[in-house]
């Protein structure tokens, strides 16, 4: 049976390995010994990673989760209150998302220790998850035979199953005027800066609708306020559950610096990219509905719902693995707000091994 100290014991263990995305190597070598002691057949992969197997019968199934941290926060302190885990409040905590690697590691522990059958399990621990999905762009998805899976690495009630996630655009714009003098012929430059200013005010911005957002959130330019900058470089993004509506979301944005910059005779140079594209599996497709009647004979509540955010899910759906994104409770990630309930790493480990065990 899963045991919470643990559980608890291991994750406190991994939020104290340093693992900011791109750094990666120690928490990698880590996970790689403890898989191993645990039977595991384990193999890392030059970006450091990890993929570990057990044998089993019937058809094969993908457990993930990602060891990276968001963001570059090193010497994570977790606290206890009230049966609750924060960072001192000077970091994140990590729980985002070392909580799924942790319940992994402890379901793997628990079939062993009671003897239960399951099918060959196929873990795969990503790096540079927060860095659009890094580790396992990189992955070779050919040396994967599993075809469905789990990864968890959602908030919410235990017993959330993501299934719809959205397509992303990522946007980088450079908008070229001219320079001239700020202070005695600011008429003969172009300001680039004032271009990209009337662009961005012009597009929609924010929550589109239900399924759609989009924004800007990168800006540099300038050299000094006397001088009418010449250069600006602008990243932005858009998601939607629907393709068509993200095609049209990206388009506006455009429109709105090619608008812009025509007004004011700028240039402006554009790449827009795909960094992943949408999935979604219906309510009966096997992988959600094994997970619905996991939670429901725990007695939890299943919670299907999309989401905005983008995972390794979605990723592995290009690749053909169907996997749905399971809570682990976790909840104000990528804040030092970050907290997780323990009872809550307990819950969402008990559902995942009532989800393997019934496969």
């Amino acid at each position: 049976m899963i045991n919470e100290t643990r559980l608890l014991e291991a994750f406190l263990a991994l939020v104290a390995i340093d693992s900011p995305s791109g750094q990666e190597e120690v928490i990698s070598k880590d996970l790689a010994r403890r898989f191993a002691e645990l039977g595991g057949v384990v193999e890392q992969d030059e970006h450091w990673n990890l993929i570990a197997r057990w044998p089993g019968q019937g058809a094969p199934l993908m457990l993930s989760a990602h060891m990276d941290t968001v963001g570059k926060d090193v010497g994570i302190k977790p606290v206890i209150r009230d049966g609750v885990i924060y960072s001192d409040g000077t970091t994140i905590l990590g729980g985002d998302d070392k909580s799924g690697v942790t319940a992994i590691l402890e379901v793997i522990r628990s079939l062993q220790e009671d003897g239960l059958g399951h099918p060959p399990l196929e873990v795969v621990i990503s790096v540079g998850e927060e860095v659009s999905l890094l580790g396992a762009k990189l992955l070779d998805k050919s040396r994967l035979t599993a075809r469905s899976g789990y990864v968890l690495d959602a908030g919410g009630p235990i017993g959330t199953i993501v299934t719809n996630a959205p397509s992303q655009d990522s946007l980088e714009i450079k908008v070229r005027g001219k320079t001239a003098h700020a202070g005695s012929e600011p008429e003969n430059g172009i300001n680039a800066i004032l271009v990209a200013s009337e662009a961005i005010a012009a597009m929609p911005l924010g929550r589109i609708d239900s399924e759609t957002t989009a924004n800007i959130g990168v800006i540099q330019g300038g050299v000094a306020t006397n001088i009418v900058p010449d250069e600006v470089f602008i990243k932005g993004e858009a998601r939607s559950r629907d393709n068509d509506k993200l095609a049209l979301q990206t388009a506006m944005m455009a429109a709105a610096f090619q608008d812009a910059a025509e007004r004011h005779g700028a240039r402006v140079e554009f790449k827009i990219k795909r960094s992943y594209s949408t999935f979604k599996w219906p309510d009966d497709h096997p992988v959600v509905a094994a997970a619905v009647a996991a939670a429901q004979r725990l007695g939890l509540t299943p919670h299907i719902q999309g989401t905005g955010g983008g995972s390794d899910a979605n990723i592995y759906a290009e690749a053909g693995i169907a996997c749905a994104v399971l809570s682990t409770g976790m909840e104000n990630v990528h804040t030092p707000q970050e907290h997780i309930a323990i009872a809550d790493m307990v819950d969402a480990a008990r559902l995942l091994q009532e989800i393997v065990v019934s496969r």
